[in-house]
């Protein structure tokens, strides 16, 4: 009888032992595939932004089509439309989001426009024909550097 009970306490130890085990793995899992995941949001997250960017200077590329202002202290990427039609595209950085607000004219207001992504800052400059635009996201800087093939700046 005593043999029986030895014999019942070992096995339920044993599979003490290895449902804590389990557990543990399974927690390791657990945070080892959200730092993965989060990674590739991050990156996600990046290669869309920065192609965003990059596709709208692009089609923008002709004379007068780009310009960089600063407006209320914010580094403004205005992009004009082609033809005779006076719509501004307003591209600029608010309370921690890329926006981009569509406009008439020279009437930008910022604060207001569609959420396009997280950024936590953005600084553009342009020398000549080239355009930098340096991007805060998730405190990662990336830079961005165009050429402009008509000279538009």
């Amino acid at each position: 009888m005593r043999k029986h009970s030895m014999q019942n306490i070992l096995v339920l130890i044993i599979f003490s032992i290895f449902a804590v085990l389990s557990l543990v793995l399974v927690a390791v899992g657990i945070k080892f595939y959200t730092n993965v995941s989060n990674k590739v949001d991050n990156n996600s997250q990046m290669r869309n932004t920065i192609s965003y960017l990059e596709n709208k200077i692009r089609s923008n590329d002709y004379e007068g089509g780009i310009d960089v202002v600063k407006i209320e202290g914010k580094d403004v990427l205005i992009l004009s439309s082609a033809g005779g039609e006076s719509f501004k595209t307003a591209i600029y950085v608010d309370d921690g989001h890329l926006k981009e607000y569509l406009s008439q004219n020279d009437d930008i207001k910022l604060g207001y426009g569609d959420t396009i992504a997280d950024v936590n800052n953005m600084e553009i400059s342009r020398e000549g024909s080239s355009l930098n635009i340096v991007l805060d996201i998730n405190d990662t800087k990336y830079v961005i550097q165009k050429s402009m093939i008509s000279g538009a700046l």
